[in-house]
């Protein structure tokens, strides 16, 4: 019997479920090699090196956790469905079968952006895109979009760190915040 061929995404993900678990000193080729049944020469044959499978795990964060989401929330007729959709989505239990990072590793690249640059700006950037696109949404619908995409992505944040398991209550308890924001 063959084993199948890792892929790039295959390290990511296992990357990011190190991550998750032990924050960034798990981000050995080593001993990700060694919890996927690999050897370090696959890993070598993916990425140049350490610091690039970090870029490229951060990358694949931003495109999971962000730009593919903006995507889907952007399908909806109009701002309220569209803002809808995106607590809906940001708020979802991870599917175990989807590639996609969980809000655990999201709360670890977080973690670890305060000791790395290169983590650092890639939050920094993430957080940009998605304030801009909350206050575009929110553009016109209360008072001051630039306050209220802060507050609520403020509250999407501090949410996530107080009940990660609990996602059904935080899109409700954001989906309220909306409302008092928007009257």
């Amino acid at each position: 019997m063959t084993k199948r061929a890792l892929s790039p995404e295959d390290w990511i993900k296992a990357g990011l479920d190190a991550l998750a678990q032990g924050g960034p000193a798990a981000l050995r080729a080593e001993a990700i090699a060694r919890d996927i049944g690999a050897t370090k020469g696959s890993f070598y044959w993916h990425f140049k090196d350490l610091p690039a499978y970090k870029a490229a795990i951060l990358a694949s964060w931003q495109r999971h956790c962000t730009d593919e989401i903006i995507a889907l929330a952007e399908t909806h007729p109009d701002a309220p469905s569209r803002l809808a959709a995106l607590i809906a989505l940001a708020t979802a239990l991870p599917d175990p079968a989807d590639p996609a990072p969980d809000h655990a590793a999201e709360q670890a690249i977080r973690g670890w952006s305060r000791h790395d640059p290169l983590a650092a700006e890639a939050v920094a950037r993430v957080d940009q895109q998605r304030l801009a696109y909350l206050r575009d949404q929110l553009a016109g619908m209360g008072a001051d979009a630039g306050r209220n995409a802060r507050l609520i992505y403020a509250a999407h944040l501090g949410l996530e760190l107080l009940a990660p398991e609990n996602c059904g209550s935080r899109a409700a308890d954001l989906t309220d915040l909306l409302t008092l924001l928007t009257r």
